[in-house]
């Protein structure tokens, strides 16, 4: 009974460790682990195993903490006293999982749900690159003249999925030095389709303009908008070049 009142308090209670096979993913990609449970002073009841994706982004310029993504991993059962559990899982990161970077991190953190006891609490980090999509895209930016200096998570109401959007910032250099102060781009990547807006602004002036393609056919369904008209292109760098010349 005393080991019981101890581990209620935290005091001898079970503990968890979660494993990962890498770090390292990119947005829609499958994760494997398991999650080593070790028993405490005294038999308990485990009534549920979860992992959070924990991500942060700006709100009034405060970095908050967010559940990007919530995934139960056990049924309840019982830990003996001391005695050893292993739950292997996998699970699948969102297309909306932003990349990951010293102040954005990323984390999958674990929690048992232990009935009259506090919970047993593990977190791991883990390194989030973009989307092969968005990489290429992003890659094509800084071989044309850019240079991306900054890169941020800020909440945005109006977005579905998530409550932010993910902003990369570039300054011109070489040939664009001049025309333009800035080129923003975010991206809604889903598991068919990818949106992309573009921000340019020169001066006080704002000149904002959206892609869009199927990821079976990027050259066949890729369409911009603009002006609020809608029309077929080859490439969305020439288009945005095109752009940069007027």
């Amino acid at each position: 009974m005393f080991s019981k009142a101890l581990a209620s308090m935290g005091v001898g209670n079970a503990t968890v460790d979660t494993r990962l096979e890498t770090s390292q993913y990119q947005p829609g990609e499958v994760v494997r682990g398991e999650v080593r449970i070790r028993g405490g002073h005294a038999l308990q009841r485990v009534d549920d195993i979860y992992l959070f994706l924990i991500v942060h982004y700006l709100n009034n310029g405060k970095k908050v903490e967010h559940i990007m993504q919530k995934y139960r991993l056990s049924e309840s059962f019982s830990i003996s006293e001391k005695g050893d559990q292993i739950i292997p899982f996998q699970i699948r990161l969102p297309y909306q999982t932003p990349m990951s970077c010293g102040r954005y991190p990323i984390y999958l953190k674990t929690g048992l749900d232990i009935k009259r006891a506090i919970d047993p609490k593990d977190r791991d980090r883990i390194e989030v690159f973009p989307h092969p999509t968005v990489e290429q895209m992003l890659s094509e930016i800084e071989r044309s003249g850019f240079i991306m200096y900054r890169m941020f998570n800020e909440h945005d109401p109006s977005c579905k999925e998530v409550p932010f959007i993910q902003i990369f910032q570039f300054k011109p250099a070489e040939r664009y030095h001049g025309y333009l102060d800035e080129l923003n781009l975010y991206f809604d990547v889903g598991s068919d389709d990818v949106q992309m807006q573009v921000e340019i602004r020169r001066g006080s002036r704002v000149l904002n303009t959206a892609f869009s393609w199927q990821m079976k056919d990027p050259d066949g369904s890729l369409s911009m908008l603009i002006g609020g008209q809608q029309k077929q292109v080859k490439s969305p760098l020439a288009a945005i070049q095109s752009l940069l010349k007027n």
